[in-house]
């Protein structure tokens, strides 16, 4: 009930006027406002009026400004370059240009994917026999094909692992920190580029220990020895197998994230020796309402999220869609597609999504807001064919000829032990809102925090005041009583200065020892 009120209800109460202007003299900590009641010329008082007003005017244009852009949720970026006595190494994924060996191919294998893969045409005839070695040609040539009926089960996995690039094969020597690697170094990993290989991938918690460079440059880091097989590429119209290119594609990632090797990976050619220098980078971004990053996001088919995992789940669940089936070298429990499934459909709806021409529902992948890559820069030298000629006496038998057509060096070292840190950090967070707050309610009205107190404290002393007024009057309402009334002379008011001073109790006044009744 506001004071105004509790003055209609009891007229003996000073009005609201006086009552704010003696709490504004003698509490107030605003320095401006009391020089509106102080005794003065009009004059002077009515400028202090107009100062007043303008500043709470200007306090409260800042106020919201302050807030709206609070409410915009703009973000900074703090980078720093840290040194470290290790690093951890990241997974390197490495795969062949090529997917499918030429001498892998049966004629089981002819009978059923020849005709998709634009090998054969549909009389099991060569459509491009020039391509191919004179040993192919001779062998299709031989096969009477109405004895060799098509396999409905037809296992297109098996197909991709048994004819892609071995890795006894690709990978012709591997060291790490000058020692030779161990088989267990290497794990298969199928991609669209068909079977590829990884080195430091990440299998589970329990069996994964990671490799680590304590030392940057060239010395410490992974060397392999390539061997791409030029002999058995094979021409295709398959889409992740074109034959334009000659050497081996390499990515650089995190061992807890899936290869994306065709889109995101890097080539390298054979007759040279490519020296791949790394950096890492460790960026964390604010959520929402900051960024759109992805914070807790969840992996169906893998351990952890990332944006090539969801990449992956997602192109894996428009083919189980659209086609009924998936891909050999994607994850879940749905079939894998026959071969005509894989070319009618399967393919055709993995370019449309690629390429953006599906529904956006179909898709929405978002980067996680703890993000780590690793930028590399590349060099090369040419390699010395006659050196590598007597490295392999022993093992192979390679000409100089061969070597140049055939054989990557690839080194892979940290240029520097340190890594760069970006973090994202909120422009103004609450804290510095209050403080801009309190430091325009101080500038413009010479108030902080402890005065919202008083103003609050004072509205609360109303309050309860009035409240406990009118309890007073009920409490003392008149009753009916039998027997004679008596009647109290008219002029019976106690007006004593006690009198006037329990009245002032009562209601919390404190004019600060000023008389209200004489001013």
């Amino acid at each position: 009930m506001s004071g105004l009120l509790c003055y209609q209800l009891f007229p003996r109460k000073p009005s609201l006027i006086m009552y704010l202007k003696e709490w504004t003299i003698s509490k107030s900590d605003f320095h401006g406002i009391k020089h509106i009641f102080l005794k003065g010329s009009l004059v002077r008082r009515g400028l202090w009026f107009l100062i007043c007003m303008s500043s709470l005017a200007v306090f409260i244009l800042q106020s919201q400004y302050t807030i709206r852009y609070f409410f915009e949720r703009h973000h900074i970026t703090k980078l720093d370059l840290l040194n470290s006595p290790f690093l951890d190494f990241p997974s390197v994924t490495v795969c062949n240009d090529n997917k499918y060996r030429e001498s892998a191919f049966t004629v089981n294998d002819i009978r059923n994917v020849g005709y998709h893969l634009g090998i054969v045409d549909e009389n099991h005839t060569l459509i491009y026999p020039h391509l191919y070695t004179h040993g192919f040609v001779e062998t299709l040539e031989a096969v009477d094909w109405d004895t060799i009926g098509e396999d409905e089960n037809y296992n297109m996995t098996d197909f991709t692992i048994r004819t892609g690039h071995q890795l006894k094969d690709l990978i012709q020597s591997c060291q790490w920190k000058e020692e030779e690697c161990v088989e267990d170094d290497f794990v298969l990993s199928l991609t669209h580029l068909g079977a590829c290989y990884t080195f430091n991938k990440y299998i589970d918690a329990d069996g994964f220990s990671s490799h680590n460079a304590t030392i940057a440059g060239a010395a410490n880091g992974l060397q392999l020895i390539l061997d791409i097989e030029e002999i058995e590429y094979t021409p295709t119209n398959d889409l992740d197998a074109g034959a334009m290119d000659a050497g081996v594609k390499i990515m650089l990632h995190r061992p807890t994230e899936p290869p994306y090797v065709k889109e995101l990976g890097f080539a390298v050619a054979p007759g040279l020796h490519t020296f791949v220098q790394m950096r890492h980078e460790k960026i964390t971004s604010e959520p929402y309402p900051y960024t759109d990053c992805e914070k807790d996001g969840n992996s169906e088919y893998f351990d952890h999220y990332s944006l090539q995992a969801c990449r992956i789940e997602c192109e894996t669940k428009i083919i189980e869609k659209y086609c009924g089936c998936r891909l050999p070298e994607q994850p879940g429990n749905a079939k894998v597609c026959n071969p005509p499934e894989t070319h009618e459909c399967a393919h055709i709806k993995l370019v449309e999504a690629i390429e953006g021409l599906l529904p956006n529902e179909e898709c929405n992948c978002r980067s996680p807001c703890d993000v780590e890559n690793y930028h590399s820069s590349l060099s090369t030298s040419r390699l010395r064919a006659g050196f590598l000629k007597r490295l392999f006496k022993d093992s192979h038998n390679r000409t100089e000829e061969y070597i140049r057509q055939n054989i990557a060096v690839v080194t892979i070292y940290y240029e520097a032990l340190n890594y760069e840190e970006i973090d994202q950090i909120p422009e103004m967070s609450f804290t510095m809102l209050l403080a801009t707050m309190g430091g325009n309610m101080g500038l413009f009205l010479g108030g902080s925090l402890l005065t919202v107190i008083q103003i609050l404290e004072y509205f609360f002393d109303e309050t309860v005041g009035c409240f406990k007024s009118e309890r007073e009057i009920t409490e003392k309402k008149p009753t009916t009583v039998s027997g004679p009334v008596v009647i109290a002379p008219a002029n019976n008011r106690d007006t004593t200065n006690g009198a006037r001073d329990e009245y002032k109790n009562r209601w919390s006044f404190d004019n600060g020892g000023v008389d209200s009744g004489n001013m």
